[in-house]
């Protein structure tokens, strides 16, 4: 199984949010995939100061804010985007094609 179709089914996954160590991990999985952007010899450092944010998020405001239905909308967008910033234009169209067949 590629990367890419792992890292897609730990989205689903993660998307059910049950036990925490999984969705947790799961998460860190993609946040894994999303930084192989970063150059090898800065990404020690990147992921350094993202434990750091990370870490310091607060979780009673996380808690208590209530997104709007739509945010997913874009949420998604800015996901797919990160995705395939960076990739030959034919291979981003294949996927966006694949990506609208599926849903």
């Amino acid at each position: 199984m590629s990367q890419d179709v792992r890292i897609m089914k730990l989205g689903q996954a993660v998307t059910d949010l049950g036990d925490p160590r999984l969705t947790g991990r799961s998460i860190a999985q993609i946040i894994n995939f999303l930084l192989r952007k970063i150059p090898y010899a800065k990404r020690p450092h990147a992921i350094m100061e993202l434990r750091k944010k990370i870490w310091e998020l607060s979780e009673y405001d996380m808690a208590a804010k209530k997104s709007p239905d739509t945010a997913s909308l874009g949420q998604s967008i800015t996901f797919v985007k990160t995705l395939l910033n960076g990739k030959q234009p034919y291979y981003i169209r294949q996927v966006l094609s694949e990506i609208v067949r599926n849903l």
